[in-house]
């Protein structure tokens, strides 16, 4: 059989031949690096050894830090579920409230009269700017006419409050001008003419009666403006 070959191997053209050698040749070699790798014992690179075992340490240490950030958050958990402390508030200064004095309206500012229930700066303000426009206040009622004041603020702030007749502030009406008159908001236009008309007129206003008895001003107006008008002349307090 192998003489066969040879001959049919022989018969064939000498390229035909070189190119049979050659495959041949081909076949063989691979067969033999096949071996070759196989009896060849696997080698790995310098320094994989100590690359694996520094690995394995890393990997341990992130385990390692991930169990231990977790028994951390669990005990916070725990600690918050089951705690037996109670937390205790320690009221501000701002909001202790110290029992507030009773304010003199007639000198207080406004800032003085925030302390009062249902005063704000608002309403603060509007009293102390009608007061300036009054004179002061002679009763207490006259809060009633700041605006918009409730009148259930009013009834809050009444024990908290006094007024001290000395701190009136009065016309003199012997002297007084046209514009200081009319600037009180007791008077209007006619009640300002009328008083000094008959003022020029009669020289010396003796009191209050002779402007009641004369109708220079109707009664209601003359009780409200009564307390501050001062019949006295400057002359006379000279």
């Amino acid at each position: 059989m192998i003489k066969r070959l040879l001959r049919e191997v022989y018969m064939l053209r000498r390229g035909e031949q070189r190119a049979l050698v050659l495959v041949s040749f081909l076949l063989i070699l691979s067969v033999g690096i096949r071996l070759l790798v196989q009896l060849i014992p696997e080698r790995e690179p310098a320094g994989m050894e100590e690359f694996k075992k520094e690995a394995q340490a890393l990997f341990a240490s992130i385990a390692l830090a991930d169990s231990l950030q977790k028994e951390r958050s669990d005990s916070i958990k725990q600690i918050r579920r089951s705690s037996s402390f109670t937390s205790v508030s320690y009221p501000s200064p701002n909001s202790i409230k110290k029992p507030v004095q009773p304010i003199n309206i007639n000198r207080a500012d406004s800032v003085q009269l925030l302390p009062l229930p249902g005063i704000g700066p608002v309403f603060a303000s509007r009293i102390v700017k009608y007061r300036e426009l009054l004179g002061g206040y002679v009763r207490l009622d006259q809060l009633s006419e700041v605006y918009g004041l409730p009148v259930e603020t009013l009834d809050l702030i009444r024990d908290k409050i006094f007024i001290d007749p000395i701190d009136i502030r009065k016309i003199l009406l012997d002297s007084a001008s046209f514009r200081e008159l009319l600037r009180h908001p007791y008077l209007d236009l006619d009640d300002v003419k009328a008083l000094v008309a008959y003022r020029d007129f009669k020289q010396d206003i003796s009191n209050l009666s002779e402007l009641k008895e004369n109708h220079i001003i109707d009664d209601t107006t003359l009780s409200r403006i009564g307390p501050y008008l001062d019949m006295k002349c400057e002359k006379n307090l000279k």
